[in-house]
């Protein structure tokens, strides 16, 4: 309620929405954000970084099988 007096109803909720989105869940970083008024802006996620062969990496093609020929066994070709 403190927030909602001190930054106004409509800041609250859009930074609750931001900070909910990002999963943060604590007042402080909520409050951090009314008072830096970042509740309004997208933050700059990191970006993802490919990563080099390690040891234990596979080569595609090891995991693509070659077709087995079934064969059905009945009484008559026993």
């Amino acid at each position: 309620m403190g927030l909602v007096r001190r930054y106004g109803a409509r800041r609250v909720e859009q930074a609750c929405s931001l900070s909910l989105d990002l999963d943060v869940v604590s007042v402080t970083k909520i409050a951090s954000m009314l008072e830096r008024a970042t509740e309004t802006s997208t933050p700059a996620l990191p970006k993802a970084v490919g990563h080099t062969a390690t040891r234990f990496a596979r080569d595609p093609a090891e995991f693509s099988s070659t077709p087995t020929p079934l064969t059905i066994v009945t009484e008559e070709n026993r």
